[in-house]
């Protein structure tokens, strides 16, 4: 991967120098990260050979100089430390290979892999390497699937590096040696180096691009490891948005191991298997066909007592209360405790004065929860608790939630369009039909996002973002006027 020195702070150095500052900030905007102290005096003297001392007087006059795509691409040899090896965090590519590999083997057309940030292209190689072996031994020798495998840097020489696919001793690592007799079928022995043989180099698609600028196709599988957490917090969902919608239906994608913490996307829901961590991509389409793991069923038992029907008004719900809750660990305590009182006949919280009735606000949070965690039997037990006793915008934008995650499109669709009838303000129903919209006529699809964008300029101090994974209206607001553009 190429990976980046983190920083905390703006350092010392970069505040005393005009030019670095403004280096600082532009290497920011161009390549989404930021620089340390020292990249920066290195490609401050670069640029000094390139445009003479008074660059340092007057950085911003020299901004051409920022702007042209070879000298990004030379900026970024500056600024950036390549660091791999082959086979690196082994435990994603075993994920990949035993859980992954047997399904998507059955797709009627290539698997499309990227290594995104691949520096010198030894984690690209050895994705190739990983499936070439498994589509000629074993279970796939009588049924050989094809791959493709995209590859990119900013880095223009490390993709030459890659490129020339000949490898030190350094490539290789005790991280990774459990893949050895695969590496000993595709590496070459070529004097003191390595060199990978041509039908794998074939498998390979290298070039030159800037993450910054979005990917061009879609995948099943996306490696972008050790890059995500030294970039900035903006740039880090411009980032992590672009890979979300390059992600096929139920792909894959795989961060480094100290970054899945960092990563929150609303269509990456967070996966945990056999102790590795990724992100499956959830769509309006279609539910995760990748999962082994099934629904946890609920059993609700015999109810003590009836559960006493309230009036719509005794049971309002607030965005501001379902955010507070969510705050705190998303939600999970009190998703638990409102699914006890229900199943348990009981409304109430289960406190030691067995007085204290659910709330809207506390219903529909436990929906949410529920929702995000896939867990569709609990959370169409919660809501249709709730919808008995408010029959509002926000449980029937639930309700649409509830339909859009199980793949009933049209019915979604129904649920989201009763309540943009309602509240002119509720921009997350707008927003999701924009995402139901690819189908439509592209005039009547842009009078869509125009209306989404509307809507959350009327609403965007609701609260409603906690309905959509707690990200600000604005961020949502940039993804809607970048697909009008």
């Amino acid at each position: 991967m190429t990976a980046y020195e983190p920083l905390a702070e703006i350092p010392e150095t970069v505040l005393s120098s005009p030019a670095l500052l403004f280096l600082f900030y532009r290497v920011e905007q161009i390549l989404g990260i930021r620089a340390t102290g020292e990249a920066l005096i290195r490609l401050n003297e670069h640029i000094e050979k390139c445009c003479g001392y008074a660059f340092v007087e007057n950085p911003a006059s020299y901004e051409n100089v920022l702007t042209s795509r070879e000298q990004i691409f030379e900026i970024s040899e500056m600024v950036t430390i390549n660091e791999t090896y082959f086979f690196r965090e082994e435990a994603h590519f075993d994920l990949l290979a035993r859980q992954f590999l047997p399904r998507l083997a059955k797709l009627k057309r290539p698997i499309q892999i990227c290594s995104a940030a691949t520096s010198i292209g030894c984690e690209a190689y050895s994705l190739a390497m990983l499936l070439d072996y498994h589509s000629k031994n074993g279970q796939y020798a009588d049924m050989p699937f094809n791959f493709e495998v995209d590859a990119f840097d900013v880095c223009a020489k490390a993709i030459e590096i890659a490129k020339n696919a000949r490898y030190s001793t350094n490539s290789f690592r005790a991280d990774g040696s459990t893949w050895k007799h695969i590496m000993d079928l595709y590496l070459v022995p070529d004097g003191s180096d390595y060199v990978v043989s041509q039908d794998i180099r074939r498998k390979v698609r290298f070039f030159t691009h800037n993450i910054m600028r979005g990917l061009e196709k879609q995948y099943d599988v996306i490696f972008f490891r050790n890059a995500l957490i030294y970039f900035s917090s903006k740039n880090r969902f411009i980032v992590l948005n672009d890979l979300a919608e390059s992600l096929f239906n139920n792909g894959l994608l795989f961060l480094g191991i100290s970054e899945t913490p960092s990563a929150k996307h609303p269509l990456l829901v967070s996966q945990y298997t056999s102790d590795v961590f990724y992100f499956q991509k959830t769509t309006v389409e279609s539910l995760p066909l990748l999962r082994n793991i099934e629904p946890r069923p609920v059993e609700p038992e015999p109810a003590k007592s009836p559960p006493r029907i309230l009036p719509q008004a005794e049971l309002p719900v607030h965005c501001k209360e379902i955010a507070t809750i969510m705050e705190a660990e998303e939600g999970r305590t009190n998703a638990t405790k409102t699914l006890e009182a229900i199943t348990d006949g009981k409304n109430t919280l289960g406190n030691d004065t067995d007085t204290a009735t659910l709330s809207g606000s506390e219903l529909a949070a436990s929906v949410a929860f529920f929702l995000g965690a896939q867990d569709y039997v609990s959370a169409d037990l919660v809501l249709s608790y709730l919808e008995k006793r408010n029959n509002g915008s926000l449980p029937t934008f639930l309700r649409g939630e509830y339909h859009i995650q199980r793949g009933n499109t049209k019915e979604a669709k129904h649920f989201f369009e009763q309540v943009t009838e309602k509240e002119k303000a509720f921009w997350p129903a707008f927003y999701r039909l924009v995402s139901l919209a690819d189908g439509e006529n592209p005039i009547k699809r842009e009078h869509r996002i125009r209306k989404a964008c509307e809507s959350i300029e009327l609403g965007r101090y609701l609260r409603y973002e906690c309905l959509l994974g707690g990200f600000s209206p604005d961020y949502f607001q940039r993804i809607l006027e970048r697909k009008l553009t």
